[in-house]
């Protein structure tokens, strides 16, 4: 079905706007300011004194916080968007008008990225800035890596959250299933695997572990972390060993060919169950 590209444009600003109005990006956007300022001021200073550590250290530690708060906060935001008009009566207001499935779910996927991306950016850019002209271009690439794989992280997450808000009918539904797929992505998920891993060796073992990080959005942006940024002290030396194992430039491509995947097809899923449930 073709898109009606102004409508969609509606839709985006609206979200966007509605965003910018609401509490939340002002409190996450200040949330990602602190913990850039204070991971990167502790990068400064050395145990002999003043200076730059490895600024990829500085930004391993700052993703492995990320891999935590932002799950949480794109799958609490986008699962309540949908169930949250839907409860209050304004999707009925909007579906009265001439718009399609796609380009409803279309048009409120981007205006909720469009706002997340812009909180990380402006908080993350920042401090970026600032230290730009006290490291390497390496390391500026290294913290230009780290905010595209935050974004990367958003992305997935939000296609996950726009798939729960509207499977759930009720927006206290969408939260405690947002919570539970959070608890498993980001705190169990690893530990079964982890289990699971003792009973593989060698290349069985390599594609399994593949296998398993490509379930998981979280594992796949912090793998492409650890090649691209390292971070054994950070992510631990067990995980970096297994990383390493399964780790080359086509992997590399299958890794980030996943997390797209992760972007698309709840998206998808979304579209096709909007479709069922309230356009029926």
């Amino acid at each position: 079905m073709k898109m009606n590209i102004h409508t969609i444009k509606v839709l985006i600003e609206k979200e966007l706007l509605d965003s910018i109005r609401n509490r939340w990006f002002y409190t996450f956007l200040a949330i990602f300011m602190v913990l850039s300022f204070s991971i990167i001021y502790m990068g400064i200073i050395k145990n002999t004194g003043l200076g730059f550590e490895s600024f990829n250290k500085t930004t391993a530690s700052l993703l492995n916080l990320i891999l935590f708060l932002v799950p949480m906060i794109t799958l609490l935001l986008g699962s309540t968007s949908i169930s949250g008009e839907r409860e209050h009566g304004t999707m009925n207001l909007m579906l009265s008008k001439p718009i399609s499935a796609v380009e409803f779910i279309f048009g409120k996927y981007c205006g909720m990225a469009t706002a997340l991306i812009l909180t990380i950016t402006v908080g993350f850019g920042l401090m970026g800035m600032v230290v730009a002209f006290k490291v390497s271009i390496a390391d500026a690439k290294s913290y230009l890596i780290f905010v595209m794989l935050s974004i990367l992280l958003v992305l997935s997450f939000l296609s996950i959250s726009m798939l729960i808000s509207v499977l759930a009918k009720k927006r206290i539904t969408a939260i405690i299933v947002s919570t539970i797929i959070w608890f498993f992505f980001i705190l169990i998920y690893d530990l079964i695997v982890m289990a699971a891993a003792n009973l593989f060796e060698g290349t069985s073992m390599a594609m399994f572990l593949l296998v398993s990080i490509l379930l998981n959005p979280t594992d796949s942006v912090r793998t492409l972390a650890i090649v691209n940024l390292g971070g054994e002290t950070i992510f631990g030396p067990s995980l970096v060993e297994l990383t390493r194992m399964i780790t080359n430039v086509s992997s590399e491509i299958l890794l980030t060919g996943g997390i797209f995947a992760w972007i698309i097809i709840p998206l998808l899923l979304t579209v096709f169950f909007f479709k069922r449930s309230v356009l029926k």
